[in-house]
């Protein structure tokens, strides 16, 4: 079982802050939850003891109209190339992610100006204020890097939130990834085609508090794992094919308004709960990690 969450992030576990400059000092260590464009990294508890639910939230493709970073790896690298690989599980995403990286020919600048032009759905401001209201916490789980995530969350006022996601850092001439949440176990048995690079059921299993219901929201082939753990699976896209497929239920929504809607509903009729499946996967899981 995880560890008794604290009211912030720790202290003793570093954050890193990707810069917007090529001055590798951008990437100095952030040690404290009072600066603000963060990444958690494993060993954080940013949810408080006591919370009835957590909502987490997958980004590209589920809070922004198209996937960013492959709309980005593919303009300014060989993406294009490397991705039905990859969605054949014939390439890792660790694999794909360090090749596409090594050719990534677009300064820091020009990804976030780039990402922010496509920005984020319309209303999911909105559907993170509305989970807070009922006491909820919200964060976001991502297969995707911080280089292009933090300046979209920046930009719409939501940087607050706690982030668990692959890392690009500037050298100044290239890019290096970082994969702080790459798990060997998720390489072994990811439900996915190829194991993701960011394992997503890692975060969710770390942050969610014992006693709270969790809510996973997601479109894609990286949220097939922590929608086994979570009480409640808000689905469209692939995840909802894969969710019929292994029997798991989940509530379908066409946008984060209509999503906002049904999350609120559940709010007001109690309906957010642990439920037997999903608690058992995440106990054992507590156990076995």
């Amino acid at each position: 079982m995880p560890s008794t969450p604290s009211t912030g992030r720790s202290a003793t576990v570093p954050a890193y802050c990707c810069g917007s400059t090529p001055e590798p000092s951008a990437w100095d260590v952030i040690p404290t939850r009072a600066s603000t464009g963060m990444i958690e990294l494993p060993g954080t508890y940013p949810f408080a003891e006591g919370l009835s639910a957590v909502v987490f939230l997958d980004f590209d493709g589920t809070l922004t109209p198209v996937d960013i970073g492959d709309t980005l790896l593919c303009r300014y690298s060989n993406a294009a190339e490397l991705l039905p690989a990859v969605r054949a599980g014939q390439l890792s995403v660790l694999e794909y992610y360090r090749e596409v990286c090594r050719k990534l020919r677009a300064t820091p600048e020009e990804l976030a100006a780039a990402a922010c032009e496509i920005g984020l759905r319309p209303y999911a401001r909105e559907l993170v204020e509305s989970c807070s209201r009922h006491g909820a916490g919200v964060a976001i789980l991502s297969d995707g890097f911080d280089a292009y995530i933090l300046p979209v969350l920046r930009t719409a006022g939501m940087e607050h939130l706690p982030i668990a996601c692959n890392l690009l850092r500037w050298t100044g001439s290239g890019y290096e990834p970082e994969f702080p949440w790459a798990q060997q176990r998720c390489q072994l048995d990811c439900p996915a085609p190829s194991p993701c690079a960011a394992c997503k059921r890692a975060a969710l299993l770390s942050w969610a508090p014992p006693s709270a219901a969790v809510v996973y929201v997601g479109d894609g082939m990286s949220d097939f794992c922590p929608a086994l753990f979570a009480d409640v699976v808000f689905a469209r896209g692939e995840l909802v094919d894969w969710c019929r497929s292994r029997g798991i239920g989940y509530i379908p929504y066409g946008d984060l308004f209509e999503l906002r809607q049904r999350l609120e509903e559940l709010f007001r009729r109690r309906r957010l709960f642990q439920r037997y499946l999903p608690l058992r996967r995440r106990q054992r899981a507590w156990v076995e990690e």
